[in-house]
């Protein structure tokens, strides 16, 4: 997980950051905040704890805190916020999947555990889209499908220009006998 804190007095770094960030289209996870208001004053603290929670290497998900002063230094973010402090999910190149405040979790007293359990249920749910589904044929029943006998015409163009190198390693192979002597000694 990516951690990033950006105000003015941050070097440009993080700014630049952010960007790429949003044009790769990872998942962000922002708190923009007003310096000098009182109930940001309050949630900045809970959110810079989500570092010590998420310590792990997963590099598509980043959890930054904003100033309000350099929202004009983030070109492609389409976020305007509705008050302060507000906590978006975003993705899909700076489009909001999600606000913190209409979040379907237990609590949303912006603590600790009411942000964990908000980035978590929505890492889960983008863990289940990006799941890989099989097509036609199980790998299972690809792997049984004997080449050297196959059944169908399916089968047969299977054989002929699906299978993988991995597939015709594991499956042995009758050795072709070469038909041109063959031919050849029976014409003679």
């Amino acid at each position: 997980m990516i951690f990033l804190h950006i105000d003015p007095t941050s070097d440009k770094k993080n700014t630049k950051l952010f960007n790429k960030y949003l044009k790769d289209g990872k998942d962000i996870f922002v708190l923009f905040y007003l310096e000098g208001c009182g109930p940001c004053n309050e949630t900045k603290p809970e959110w810079k704890k989500i570092h010590s929670v998420f310590a792990d290497n997963n590099n598509n998900i980043v959890v930054a805190d904003i100033d309000q002063s350099v929202m004009k230094n983030l070109h492609d973010i389409r976020v305007q916020p509705k008050g302060f402090p507000s906590m978006y999910h975003i993705c899909k190149k700076g489009a909001i999947c999600n606000d913190y405040e209409d979040a379907d979790i237990s609590k949303k007293d912006r603590t600790i555990d009411s942000f964990v359990e908000w980035i978590e249920s929505h890492i889960k749910k983008r863990s289940h889209e990006n799941r890989m589904r099989g097509g036609k044929w199980s790998l299972k029943y690809k792997r049984s499908i004997n080449c050297n006998h196959p059944k169908g015409f399916s089968q047969r163009q299977h054989c002929k220009y699906g299978r993988t190198k991995l597939h015709s390693i594991t499956q042995k192979r009758k050795p072709k006998r070469n038909m041109k002597r063959a031919t050849t000694k029976r014409r003679a």
